[in-house]
């Protein structure tokens, strides 16, 4: 085989691995959400549910791709399944998501720790917060609930906290089935 259509092969199959666990963390975080009813409570809720085990996924999914293009390839598939939930306000922050972990993956690799704890850290906790700064900007929350710095640096600080925590989960899930054997 040719170096062309090796990697039309390894591309193909990023975005297969990418539509799987796109749709698996969409699926789980559809679950959440609808099984508990907090988004209906409160606006700050189910952002914080998808960064449990929606995030833990797809950061599974970048690890297991383990190539360039492969946080664009996930990015872009979960957008478009936000986008046909009509659910705007999550559709957009991944695509402006994808792109930034898809630079950080590029100078920081996909396996490492340090790697994985921050760009699951930076797209969980972007993903929280502007999703929730769209969500309380197109529901047209009064202005002194979005302007207070104290909720939102409070927020903001236990997203990426929230985030780094999935991210060190998920290395260690991909480091077991990398030694299991289960992925290259």
């Amino acid at each position: 085989m040719n170096d062309k259509s090796s990697s039309q092969i390894s591309i193909r199959r990023a975005v297969i691995y990418a539509a799987v666990f796109s749709i698996a963390s969409y699926a789980v975080a559809a679950g959440l959400a609808l099984s508990t009813g907090l988004f209906a409570v409160n606006i700050f809720a189910d952002p914080i549910l998808n960064l449990t085990v929606p995030l833990i996924l797809l950061s599974i999914g970048i690890q297991v791709i383990n190539r360039k293009l492969g946080p664009i390839f996930i990015g872009l598939i979960s957008a478009g399944l936000y986008a046909v939930s009509f659910l705007p306000f999550i559709a957009i922050p991944l695509i402006i998501i994808a792109l930034i972990v898809e630079g950080v993956t590029r100078v920081m690799g996909y396996r490492s720790l340090k790697a994985v704890i921050t760009y699951t850290a930076i797209a969980g906790g972007l993903e929280g917060v502007l999703s929730t700064l769209l969500a309380l900007y197109m529901v047209k929350v009064p202005a002194p609930v979005i302007t207070s710095a104290y909720i939102w640096t409070g927020v903001a600080v236990g997203m990426f906290a929230e985030s780094a925590l999935m991210g060190l989960i998920s290395f260690y899930i991909v480091s077991y089935l990398i030694r299991a054997g289960v992925i290259k």
